[in-house]
């Protein structure tokens, strides 16, 4: 017989509450879980909250844990009951049993993280009307440091120091700000070498978008690696992103890869 406890304090810097252990009649944890509550307007404007959670291996103590996890997601959720939220997990793409113990359960699998192919638009890169566009100085630690802090306040949570300066060291590297009025609202990063370059990230600050500026921007950063030989440009799109897909028909992406699937439920 197996049941369910919290930890005695925080986890890996998570509320207890937060954390479920599967401890089975011997006493020996044997499974766990726990949710990550992600408020994410820029990345997500149709369904801001998110709450990924994370369970070990699917087996037979997974749909008690399963549901104790939505269990906990909902009560998360209903801090802010006016605002569309998920609760989701990631799954490789090749990972049948786990694909199969979701959909059993009535998640819906259909988001993904998807490799692109971008397509340099035809005619001349435009800066818009009122704006400039220059390379951000990142020579100095407070810089580098500054402009993570910039990506995270844009919900762009997956470069750290050490993946920013890594793509530093690439030959293609590029970080290309979008400044109006003397202050910086968007910026561009890519890096890579030989003939191909990733788009790592890109953001326009709220109060900006809709207005073409992103799609600017990465085409000006496109002209410019072009001129270094780069002839072919990826970058990595969530399907449940609104802006993201919007920025991959503007550049006739083609889809090269599904990389995650993402099993959700909305609450």
């Amino acid at each position: 017989m197996q049941h369910l406890q919290h930890p005695m304090g925080p986890y890996q810097g998570m509320p207890p509450e937060n954390v479920f252990f599967v401890i089975d009649e011997l006493g020996i944890q044997s499974g766990m879980g726990y949710v990550i509550y992600q408020y994410q307007p820029h990345t997500d404007p149709d369904c801001p909250i998110n709450i990924y959670f994370h369970l070990d291996e699917v087996g037979e103590q997974s749909y008690q844990l399963l549901g104790a996890l939505v269990a906990r997601a909902r009560q998360m959720r209903d801090q802010n009951v006016d605002v569309k939220a998920r609760v989701y997990t990631n799954v490789a793409p090749d990972d049948e049993k786990e694909l199969a113990f979701y959909e059993h359960n009535g998640l819906d699998i259909q988001d993904s993280e998807r490799v692109m192919l971008l397509h340099v638009p035809a005619g001349e890169s435009r800066v818009p009307m009122g704006c400039t566009m220059d390379q951000v100085p990142l020579n100095t630690l407070d810089e580098q440091m500054a402009l993570i802090g910039r990506l995270q306040q844009n919900d762009i949570m997956h470069i750290g120091l050490a993946d920013l300066q890594r793509m530093m060291r690439t030959p293609h590297f590029h970080c290309l700000g979008l400044y109006r009025q003397g202050a910086l609202i968007g910026e561009v990063l890519v890096s890579g070498t030989g003939e191909e370059c990733e788009m790592h990230a890109v953001y326009i600050m709220p109060g900006f978008r809709r207005q073409g500026f992103a799609r600017a921007l990465v085409h000006r950063v496109m002209v410019i690696k072009g001129t270094e030989g780069v002839q072919r440009f990826v970058a990595r799109f969530l399907s449940r992103s609104s802006p993201q897909s919007g920025l991959a028909r503007a550049f006739q992406a083609e889809e090269l890869a599904v990389v995650t699937l993402f099993p959700k439920l909305q609450i």
